[in-house]
């Protein structure tokens, strides 16, 4: 393994008084090798939809063992996430993300050799070890690294590459169904791909930078402002954050996960909510079981050749990743509640048209328009599922909230996953997707009801916002409404903003990016 430090004194060619040209390159090149970790989850979604068959025809896998391996990985991932935050917060974003990719290629390598179901579900509960930490840590890390104006673009680039990974999944899968006659051969090819990202990402690590907000909470102050200092090409705006993320660091009494899990305070009572339900939220709609096991519902609608099924899982995943990239760039400028709001909805019509077309047999055409309809609507949405829990803790709370919010979307997403077959068994292939619609419309009611906007808010302001410490703009005016809202009618108002932003909006903006 690399050897890992704070990044301070070891990076050729850093300063400490960075230019605009050189914040940028690092926090590019930040966002470029965290956000490769979500590649490995992406790629492993994708490519098992092409290696199930495979793996199922050459090891002779009953159906409740082809579920095991589909789902296995989401629910070790989701309990191996509470591991995740405290390495993260012991250990330092770095070597916790150098962790999780040395126990993924582990576990990738141990699958692509076995000969049996029972080595084939080891080495997949030590890839999931390793896909729950980096889901906990490269949204952490990125959280904490780039500036607030841009943080959710940023942020779910990590998001964007994991439907990138399981595009490329479905792209590998087709061609090697197409270009191997062995099954055996098939599915080992496809799974031993997915050992080159953490590699990638090890061999990148030596070049960035520790979070400067982790240096501070553990007392490397100095580091941490030496850090900031090459993310930050402004020293007063290097001086300001640095102040704001010890006064929050100093706020804080404890920083257990019985304070995250037990809050004692309407602050953190508002997190848990928000950060939890956002998680539930994103998976129990039905996304990554559909994704899963898109060939199955190819040959539910009448495609009965293997290969046809794995070529028409590309439209699939391209749609996928479409609503993605319309969403993304959108976070910053339109906000979070109105892409909650709307890819809840969609998904909500586009399963209630799926479960129809089954019923109604319209046709192999409109089923996959309503597959495509419906992963392209849960992207419009999904992203803030990753982004937000790291936005509405504060430092010293922000790595095991990550590990509570991933812990339960990973159990979620693994227990649709390897239980989606025998449901579609039970209730029907449309009963499944019309079940999946009736959540997807109490998803959207619990966005509208409960879900902030975060839009723009450094951090630090979202900790004071949640804890009514907000400096106000209009205070005579706003002082009544202060005491009578609630946390989100203060938050999605936008009449509370960072003191210093009024102060120095266009020297504070970090000039990144520009």
């Amino acid at each position: 393994m690399p050897h890992m430090d704070s990044g301070v004194g070891e990076n050729p060619g850093a300063t400490q008084d960075a230019t605009p040209e050189s914040a940028r390159a690092l926090i590019y090149r930040t966002v470029a090798f965290c956000s490769m970790t979500s590649m490995l989850l992406g790629y492993d979604v994708g490519i098992m939809a092409g290696a199930l068959p495979n793996m199922k025809e050459d090891l002779d896998l009953s159906t409740t063992e082809e579920e095991t391996i589909a789902g296995s990985l989401n629910i070790v991932a989701g309990i191996c996430a509470v591991l995740a935050g405290y390495t993260a917060d012991r250990l330092g974003r770095k070597k916790a993300l150098a962790i999780a990719c040395v126990i993924f290629g582990t576990g990738a390598g141990i699958m692509t050799s076995a000969m049996d179901f029972w080595v084939l579900f080891l080495g997949r509960i030590i890839t999931g070890v390793g896909v729950g930490f980096g889901l906990v840590i490269a949204p952490l890390y990125l959280s904490e690294v780039v500036p607030p104006e841009k943080r959710g673009f940023l942020v779910c680039l990590f998001d964007v590459i994991l439907n990138v990974g399981i595009l490329e999944g479905y792209i590998v899968g087709y061609v090697i169904q197409v270009s191997l006659g062995d099954p055996g051969t098939r599915w080992r090819i496809m799974i031993a791909i997915g050992i080159l990202p953490p590699i990638l990402i090890l061999l990148g690590l030596p070049f960035l930078q520790e979070s400067p907000r982790w240096l501070m909470q553990i007392g490397r102050e100095d580091e941490a402002r030496q850090v900031l200092g090459r993310m930050v090409p402004n020293p007063d705006a290097v001086q300001n954050m640095a102040h704001e993320i010890k006064e929050v660091i100093k706020a804080e009494t404890s920083n257990s996960y019985k304070d995250v899990l037990c809050p004692a305070t309407r602050a953190l009572k508002a997190a848990l909510h928000i950060s939890l339900g956002l998680s539930i939220a994103q998976q129990i709609t039905g996304s990554e079981a559909v994704i899963y096991y898109t060939p199955e519902i190819m040959k539910q609608a009448g495609i009965t050749d293997q290969a046809q099924q794995m070529l028409w899982a590309l439209p699939v995943g391209a749609a996928k990743l479409a609503g993605e990239l319309i969403s993304v760039p959108m976070l910053d400028t339109q906000g979070r509640r109105p892409m909650l709001l709307i890819g809840g909805a969609m998904q909500a019509v586009s399963l209630l048209l799926l479960a129809l077309s089954f019923w109604l047999k319209w046709g192999f055409a409109a089923t996959l328009i309503f597959v495509c309809s419906f992963m392209f609507f849960f992207e419009v949405a999904a992203p803030i599922s990753w982004l937000m829990p790291s936005e509405v803790y504060s430092t010293g709370k922000r790595g095991k909230a990550q590990s509570a919010s991933v812990t339960v979307n990973r159990l979620v997403s693994g227990s649709i996953a390897i239980s989606f077959l025998s449901i579609s068994n039970a209730i029907t292939v449309p009963g499944t997707f019309m079940l999946f619609s009736g959540l997807a419309v109490l998803v959207t009611i619990w966005y509208f009801l409960v879900v902030p906007e975060t839009k723009g808010l450094a951090l630090e302001e979202v900790t004071m916002i949640l804890g009514r410490h907000e400096k106000r703009i209009n205070s005579s005016a706003a002082e009544d409404e202060f005491q009578d809202s609630g946390y989100d009618d203060i938050v999605s108002s936008g009449k509370y903003v960072h003191h210093h932003r009024d102060e120095k909006k266009g020297e504070n903006d970090h000039e990144i990016g520009d």
